[in-house]
């Protein structure tokens, strides 16, 4: 495999593989990146592997992802997967390890199409065993087919929330009940965006039969709830929770959570790309023109790590970034890019009607981020939220400076999940919006690799700049 290719793409779900094959198609060297042992990022997960009564259980927004993954197949482009990258640079160089070997590799464009992730909302009890993402229990099934056998119960706010207890109730697992945060009645904000969605009448049935098969099922089902805490003394025993109707508690073995999804932003912040805020959802996503085209000339931002829209969407953005690429480097004209990116923006426009009511209607409310003192934030060093309130009542205003008083986001998982969070305390504390607490700064390695590996890299007669960088370090 060569150091140098024309479009290098960093992720294999719909908006990594859709770019991938149109861009190996008009016969770019094209070489695809994941981390993942197998194609399909998370919505796909194991497409190819899974069997048929597994399609048929998780529906046709799943298996739509065969035909996503047919093509890659064909298209020539070359994947290379179980590969992380821990480095990208706006010039367009990468660094990535495989099989404990580290390498560094180049392309003329960068399409960075690495998704989102399930929101972090730390909340009493979350560290528990026991306590574990709906997304991820929704990939587990799509992995390997696991269904819990035990008493379970689903908290937090979000379609995905609701699809994953029709999964199970499909699947006949004892639910004792299901936790909404999302308000009974809808907010003001959503009501003007109803019209729109009402165009999708396929997206509004399908929420139609959720709805029923969880009434269906008798289970209870609770909206408005606050003050979310899972108890249990070696691994979660139970879970309790405010309503209208007061306090509710129920024995569980599995808690679910989720509350929401935001972009992964990672490689766009340690790679210097101008980053914005989206006030609404509450996260940041890198700024870039309708093709993906970041503020870094050969760095492209595609799907749902750009901003979350779902898989169709990002199979769509994937491919207009991938035709934007291919202008780019000279092997169509401008008037055929825009028109074979007609019918993409054409099904775009036709998948976004419903979601303003979407965002709107599950959109992250202050009163989710009322933190409890003793709850620990960061995972990985063990910091409280208590932590974070001390620094700032001490006078400490921006992410990085607290990072640095208090370790916080220093671990392994570089912020992901305690960032988010944290900017949420420090704007509850000081009365202002999260945008002004800052950002994480990140830097690579993204993910924890050994030393050894940057040591042994072979980096090339005429990289001066990588020599420089470990020399710096």
């Amino acid at each position: 495999m060569g150091h140098h290719h024309d479009v290098i793409v960093i992720g294999a779900g719909p908006a990594g593989l859709s770019a991938s094959s149109c861009l190996a198609e008009m016969g770019l060297d094209v070489l695809c990146l994941d981390e993942q042992a197998r194609i399909g990022g998370q919505i796909y997960r194991n497409i190819q592997g899974a069997p048929e009564d597994r399609l048929t259980l998780l529906g046709d927004d799943y298996a739509r992802g065969r035909g996503i993954a047919d093509r890659f197949g064909r298209s020539g482009a070359v994947l290379d997967n179980s590969t992380l990258v821990w480095q990208v640079e706006p010039d367009g160089w990468i660094s990535c390890s495989k099989q404990k070997s580290s390498r560094r590799i180049r392309a003329n464009y960068i399409i960075v199409a690495t998704g989102a992730m399930e929101r972090p909302m730390p909340f009493p009890g979350w560290t528990l065993p026991g306590v574990m993402g709906a997304g991820g229990a929704n990939n587990l099934t799509k992995e390997a087919g696991l269904t819990p056998d035990c008493r379970v119960v689903l908290a937090g706010s979000g379609p995905l929330l609701l699809l994953e207890a029709s999964v199970l109730i499909k699947k006949g697992v004892d639910i004792r009940a299901i936790l909404e945060t999302t308000p009974a009645i809808p907010s003001a904000r959503s009501i003007p965006k109803v019209p729109n969605a009402l165009r999708r009448t396929d997206f509004l049935w399908k929420g139609m039969a959720m709805m029923a098969e969880i009434r269906r099922a008798k289970i209870p089902h609770y909206k408005g709830v606050t003050l979310i805490r899972a108890r249990g003394l070696d691994r979660v025993s139970s879970v309790e929770a405010h309503c209208s109707a007061g306090d509710i508690s129920f024995d569980v073995d599995l808690l679910m959570v989720h509350f929401g999804v935001i972009p992964g932003t990672h490689i766009f912040r340690q790679a210097g790309c101008a980053m914005a805020w989206h006030p609404e959802q509450r996260y940041w996503y890198p700024v870039c023109d309708p093709w993906g085209h970041t503020s870094c000339e050969r760095i492209f931002a595609a799907g749902d790590g750009a901003q979350v829209a779902g898989a169709v969407a990002a199979a769509c953005r994937g491919e207009l970034a991938a035709l934007e690429a291919a202008r780019c480097s000279g092997i169509i004209p401008e008037y055929e890019r825009d028109r074979l990116a007609a019918p993409l923006l054409e099904s775009l426009r036709h998948d976004a009607w419903p979601r303003p009511f979407v965002d709107a209607l599950y959109a992250p409310r202050p009163e989710h981020f009322a933190f409890e003192d003793d709850t620990v934030i960061c995972r990985c060093e063990n910091i409280r939220i208590k932590d974070i309130r001390d620094a700032v009542h001490q006078g400490v205003r921006d992410l990085n400076e607290i990072k640095i008083m208090t370790r916080v986001g220093m671990g392994p998982c570089q912020g992901r999940m305690c960032g988010p969070a944290m900017a949420e305390i420090i704007a509850a504390e000081l009365s202002i919006s999260p945008e002004k607490s800052g950002m994480l700064n990140i830097r690579p390695p993204l993910k924890p690799i050994p030393l050894a590996e940057v040591a042994g890299m072979d980096l090339g007669s005429a990289d001066s700049a990588a020599k420089n960088w470990l020399l710096d370090k």
